[in-house]
């Protein structure tokens, strides 16, 4: 109702400012036609441009994030997850969709393992405060992290950082290892327990050949 209401006024606030617009272009006209004495020998006011607001500087990706090309792409991963909390254990089939997004700010990935059933998403960007590549993760299980990386150290990424899986807060470990022609990579997850760092999985990732061209 209140909505309705500003609209009505400012509706009727236009209307009359309108009609006496018209109503006063008359006079306007006539005295533009026939302009005073004094008006006549003052020279004319130049117009003072009004500065130009100083707009925000357009921000830019850090190009560190060039070395997250390798991730770019489909991949079909094959692994192995070792009997734990998690269950007995099983084979892992895993579908990855990566690319770089949100202005080249992030690297977006989205993760659907068929066995066990689960999806996942990350996303990883650098800090140029920190200096440090930063990993985001969030599954359909209730799962997240945040981790992070100095960067390839040879075929190598290391990311660490805290995560928390079926309610229990952990240290968190994923290790990717590149191969020379950017064919193929292996990820090898895992956990502290008890002091230890503990696998809770490793798989090897191999990339989609990419569609033809449509002519």
């Amino acid at each position: 109702m209140t909505a309705r209401l500003l609209t009505m006024t400012a509706r009727s606030l236009t209307t009359a400012l309108a009609v006496a617009a018209l109503a006063s272009a008359p006079c306007t006209f006539a005295q533009a036609a026939k302009p005073s004495p004094a008006a006549a020998a003052k020279p004319a006011a130049k117009a003072s441009a009004a500065p130009a607001a100083a707009g925000m500087p357009v921000p830019k990706p850090a190009p560190e994030m060039a070395q997250l090309k390798p991730f770019d792409g489909s991949w079909s991963c094959e692994g192995m997850m070792p009997a734990g909390p998690q269950g007995p254990a099983q084979k892992t089939k895993t579908t990855v969709k990566s690319h770089v997004g949100m202005n080249g700010f992030w690297q977006v990935g989205t993760v659907t393992m068929a066995a066990p059933p689960m999806e996942g998403m990350f996303h990883i960007t650098y800090d140029a405060g920190q200096k440090q590549y930063v990993m985001v993760w969030v599954d359909n299980m209730g799962g997240y992290s945040q981790e992070t990386s100095t960067g390839w150290d040879g075929d190598k990424m290391v990311f660490t950082g805290e995560g928390s899986m079926m309610g229990q807060k952990q240290q968190a470990r994923d290790t990717f290892t590149k191969t020379n022609d950017g064919s193929s990579f292996k990820h090898a997850s895992e956990v502290q327990m008890n002091g230890q760092w503990t696998s809770m999985g490793d798989e090897t990732c191999h990339k989609a050949a990419a569609a033809p061209a449509k002519k």
